[in-house]
């Protein structure tokens, strides 16, 4: 090859070139010039016969004249380069070229030739720089970055981006290594996202987890987007991961607390409710025999009535202040079970006993609504271990409620049926039954059957509650079976059987009463009670049974009577606990530290308002030896007060 530098190729070379010429086999200048000469201060002809590699313009840094030096002997032998190098332009200034060698074997020259690339390196290291800052900044803010050539099926990824998925620091990440540590649950979700932004070059958002060789589970978010060709093919995609299990655990605790605290601002509007319709359910059966009490005093008080009026309002005045007490004592049990204040007396029981007490005392009641009741039992000895009070208000209660829900004409049967180790006892009747939404609801506190139906029934809707509680309390359980509105209903207990044969206990103990009808007579009582009414009432029943009463309105007036000189002491001592000034507690223990002929020992039986175990314990302990609560049996009073003077 002839190589000649003549003007049309010195034009040229001079517009695309910064420099050229020739070099001999041995590296000496034989021709230089170009027009990054005009912009130094020295002529490229007096370089002319010098070693090139040696030249000023290669000085900017130590390793180039060798390596320039190499490319040379390269060259010589046949062999052309390509090379980037610093050119020194000035004592200031150095710039980038892309240097070519290539031999001419025709005369043993070399022919160079050299681009000024000094705007393109600058962009190629601002870029690099760029990148690795950013890169930097992504490692250390916990960033995985991964960029995949879909041409080449080669995915090339960040230390920390394979850390994030339990991949070796410089193994390759591959997609199937990728999926096999997602979740099973999230694979499919997250492979659709990534195959949906290379169809469309889409971005993508996706958040799923993954999960640990150790077993832990941990959440990861992700951001990409897929590029398209020309043609519209998929060519690469990138991408960013972070962890961001803590954030995800918060989100999911702070939507715990707001599900908490929408459930307790929820129940505390229910409460609420429940507080309105408790009040209004208590004012009106409290007001209801309240009303028929007052009417039928006022009309006794202001009126003459035939005998026959004056029975039936007597008997209204009775009936009304007993379902007052129930109603009382339901609330009174509804106040112990939410304080736990329930107690229970468990002792081997013969629990046909209690349902035939039971079966008896509501006998009358059917009849007079004209309810065929029947009772049946397979055995006569079915022994369980319980409270014989509270299982006798458990189907007290059952049965209460059956005769409320069944008309005139219906029926109601309680059967006892004993397997091997419990004993069923059922309530089926023939009444209004319970419809199916509100059957589960049918043992919470304040539920009256279907709201759908007419209020026409008494009642705080507290009774099959108590029922549930109490049956549970003796490790039983309570079903209730409804067809629906109109087709009656049946509630069946079932309790353990306790193993054992016991003789009959349920039985009410028959009182003993004298042949005169006075079975206290000639006892002497002292009364102490500040209510007027309460106190008066209590004094003439005592008298009709034959007792001497004194009575006292304050435990002052107690105390004189009993130190009054040359005065009986009275037999026993009936006293109110709530009184002011000085209440029953105080009294009782002064009288028990007077000596035995002042009436220190005295017998004494407590009257309260308060039902409560406390309450009960306090009488004792301040030397009552029984305790009733208001408003009191009469009755029961006087066995009472038979018991202790036998005692």
């Amino acid at each position: 090859m002839d190589f000649t530098f003549d003007t049309q190729n010195r034009t040229i070379f001079e517009t695309v070139f910064a420099f050229f010429g020739t070099l001999s086999s041995a590296g000496f200048v034989l021709n230089l010039q170009g027009k990054v000469f005009d912009r130094t201060t020295t002529d490229p002809q007096l370089l002319i016969g010098q070693k090139f590699s040696e030249t000023v313009y290669w000085q900017s840094s130590g390793h180039i004249p060798e390596t320039l030096e190499k490319a040379i002997a390269a060259a010589a032998k046949g062999t052309n380069s390509k090379l980037l190098l610093d050119f020194r332009v000035g004592a200031n200034e150095i710039i980038n070229v892309e240097f070519y060698l290539q031999s001419l074997n025709t005369n043993e020259e070399i022919f160079f030739c050299a681009q000024e690339v000094t705007e393109r390196e600058k962009a190629i290291e601002y870029h690099k720089t760029r990148s690795e800052h950013l890169l930097f900044a992504a490692e250390n803010s916990e960033i995985g970055l991964w960029f995949w050539d879909l041409a080449g099926d080669e995915i090339f990824s960040t230390p920390k981006c394979n850390e994030l998925f339990e991949i070796p620091p410089h193994e390759i990440f591959t997609y199937d290594s990728f999926l096999k540590i997602v979740h099973p649950e999230d694979v499919e979700r997250v492979a659709a996202a990534l195959h949906e932004s290379q169809i469309h070059g889409r971005e993508y958002n996706a958040e799923y987890r993954v999960i640990y060789s150790d077993g832990n589970i941990h959440w990861i978010a992700a951001r990409g987007k897929a590029f398209l060709d020309a043609d519209g093919n998929p060519k690469n995609m990138m991408g960013l991961v972070r962890k961001i299990t803590d954030k995800k655990l918060a989100n999911q605790e702070l939507s715990k607390i707001h599900d908490r605290e929408k459930k307790a601002r929820s129940e505390a509007e229910e409460a609420n409710r429940a507080k309105d319709f408790f009040f209004a359910v208590v004012s009106h059966e409290l007001r209801s025999p309240l009303n028929a009490i007052l009417g039928w005093s006022k009309i006794l008080l202001t009126r003459e009535v035939d005998e026959t009026t004056r029975q039936n309002a007597l008997e209204t005045i009775e009936r009304s202040a007993r379902s007052q007490a129930k109603l009382i004592d339901d609330l009174v049990d509804s106040a112990r079970v939410a304080s736990g204040k329930l107690r229970l007396e468990l002792r081997p029981i013969n629990l046909y006993e209690i349902i035939k007490t039971v079966y008896f005392a509501q006998r009358p009641t059917a009849d007079a609504r004209k309810v065929n009741l029947e009772f049946k039992t397979d055995t006569e000895d079915i022994q369980v271990f319980g409270d014989s009070i509270r299982l006798q208000q458990i189907f007290t209660n059952l049965l209460t409620n059956s005769l409320k829900f069944t008309p005139e004409g219906g029926s109601i049967e309680i059967t006892a049926q004993t397997g091997e180790n419990d004993v069923k006892i059922s309530v089926e009747d023939s009444g209004q039954g319970i419809s199916a939404e509100t059957l589960p609801n049918i043992f919470q506190q304040f539920q009256q059957g279907d709201n759908r139906t007419p209020r026409s029934q008494t009642g705080l809707g507290l009774g099959l509650s108590i029922v549930k509680i109490l049956a549970e309390k003796h490790s039983g359980k309570i079903a209730a079976e409804s067809a629906g509105i109109g087709l009656g209903s049946k509630f069946t207990v079932t309790l353990p059987l306790c193993g054992s044969k016991i003789d009959a206990i349920g039985e009410p103990e028959k009182r003993i009463t004298r042949k005169d009808g006075k079975p206290l007579n000639e006892v002497k009582v002292l009364i102490v009670e500040d209510d007027s009414d309460s106190r008066e009432v209590l004094q003439i029943y005592l008298e009709q049974s034959g007792a001497n009463v004194t009575s006292a309105s304050s435990a002052q007036q107690a105390m004189t009577i009993l130190r009054e000189p040359n005065g009986d002491l009275p037999d026993i001592i009936v006293s109110d606990l709530a009184m002011p000034e000085e209440d029953g507690y105080s009294l009782l223990s002064r009288i028990r530290k007077l000596p035995v002929k002042q009436g220190g020992a005295i017998p004494a039986l407590a009257l309260s308002a308060f039902a409560s175990n406390d309450d009960k314990q306090k009488a004792a302990t301040a030397g009552f030896q029984k305790y009733h609560t208001k408003p009191f049996e009469p009755d029961g009073i006087i066995e009472d007060i038979r018991e202790l003077l036998k005692k």
